[in-house]
C-alpha cells in the first residue's frame, strides 16, 4: 500500500465518518495541531529515555492518540477521560510540590530539556485554542487539553529546578582544580545539548596548564574532530580566551600574528574552545568540534557555563 492516496490533492480529507471536508476545517486544524504536540512529546521522552517522566509522556501520547481519533470521528470512543484527567492532576500537585510556588513571569531556555517542554505547552495551548473551535467536542477533552498545557508547565519548572540544585551542587564541589568526575560532567552537559540539536561532536576538556582530562566523541562524529576538540580546549587554557577571539589576534599584522604555526601547531583559531573560569580564574577549558564554527562556540561556551554562578 502506497503512502500517498491522491484523495486530498483537491485540498480535502476525510473524518472518520467518511465525510470530505476541507484541510482547514476546524477538527482538522484541532487534530494536525495535536498530532504536532504529540511528535514534541516524542521528542521528549527521546531525551529523557528512561525514568517516571518518560512513562508519564508515552502514556499523555497513547491518550492524545484516543483523543485525536475521538475529534476526527465525533463519537465517544475508549478513551477514560475522567481517569486520564486525575492522572495528570496528580502528576501536577506532585510537581508543583516538588518545584514549588511561581511568583514571576518564566523565561525559557534555562537549559535544553525544560526549553522544549516549554515549546510543548505553548503547542498545547494552540491545540486547546483549536478545540474550542469544534462545537462538537465535548468538555472532557478540553478539560484534558487544558490540564496538559499546565503538566507540562511544572513538567519545565521541576526540571529547571533539578538542573539549577545540580548546578549548585556542582559548583560547591569545585576547587581551584578540575578532576575527572568534574570534567565529565561539563562533558556530559554539552553531550546532552548536542543530541538536542541533533549534531555529533567530540568534547575535550583539559586543566588550566591544557593537559587532557577526559575526551568524549559520540557516534558517528568526524575522526578529525577528535584532535581539533583537544586542541580548542588546549588554546583557550593556555591563552585563557575563546578560541574564536584569538582568529583577529592572529591576523596579519595583529598582536600574535603566527601564533598558530608554533608550539607544534597545538595553538587553533577555529571557534570552539573556551576557558572554565571560578570566581574569574581560568581552571580549565572545553573543547568542541564537529559542528559548523558558531555550533561549537554554542556548544563549548555551554559547558563552560557549568561553573557559573561560583
Amino acid at each position: 500500500m502506497r503512502v500517498y492516496t491522491k484523495t486530498g490533492d483537491d485540498g480535502t480529507t476525510g473524518l472518520c465518518s467518511g465525510e470530505r471536508v476541507s484541510k482547514s476545517h476546524p477538527q482538522i486544524e484541532a487534530v494536525g495541531t495535536l498530532d504536532e504536540l504529540t511528535s514534541h512529546l516524542g521528542n521528549l521522552r527521546s531525551m529523557i529515555q528512561k525514568g517516571p517522566m518518560a512513562r508519564e509522556l508515552m502514556r499523555i501520547q497513547e491518550t492524545l492518540i484516543l483523543v485525536m481519533s475521538e475529534i476526527a470521528s465525533t463519537r465517544a470512543g475508549k478513551w477514560q477521560q475522567k481517569e486520564d484527567i486525575r492522572f495528570l492532576e496528580s502528576c501536577i500537585d506532585s510537581y508543583e510540590e516538588q518545584a514549588g510556588g511561581f511568583t514571576k513571569f518564566i523565561l525559557p531556555g534555562g537549559n535544553p530539556v525544560a526549553a522544549q517542554f516549554d515549546i510543548a505547552r505553548a503547542v498545547a495551548r494552540r491545540a486547546e485554542r483549536e478545540v474550542i473551535k469544534c462545537e462538537v467536542v465535548r468538555s472532557d477533552i478540553k478539560k484534558y487539553i487544558n490540564r496538559l498545557s499546565d503538566y507540562l508547565y511544572m513538567a519545565a519548572r521541576l526540571i529547571d529546578k533539578v538542573f539549577e540544585e545540580t548546578m549548585k551542587t556542582n559548583n560547591q564541589t569545585i576547587t581551584q582544580e578540575l578532576n575527572l568526575e568534574m570534567a565529565n560532567s561539563i562533558i556530559e552537559r554539552v553531550k546532552a545539548y548536542a543530541v538536542y540539536k541533533g549534531i555529533q561532536v567530540v568534547i575535550a576538556v583539559v586543566s588550566k596548564e591544557g593537559n587532557p582530562i577526559s575526551v568524549q566523541a559520540m557516534d558517528d562524529a568526524f575522526v578529525i574532530s577528535y584532535e581539533l576538540a583537544v586542541k580548542k580546549a588546549f588554546t583557550a587554557a593556555a591563552l585563557k580566551m575563546p578560541t574564536h577571539e584569538l582568529a583577529r589576534l592572529t591576523a596579519s599584522g595583529a598582536q600574535f600574528e603566527g601564533l598558530e604555526g608554533m608550539l607544534d601547531a597545538k595553538i587553533v583559531t577555529l571557534g570552539g574552545g573556551c576557558p572554565i573560569k571560578v570566581n574569574g580564574k581560568v581552571i580549565g577549558a572545553v573543547g568542541v568540534s564537529g559542528g559548523a564554527a558558531a555550533e561549537d562556540i554554542d556548544f563549548a561556551q555551554y559547558g563552560a557555563k557549568w561553573t557559573e554562578g561560583v
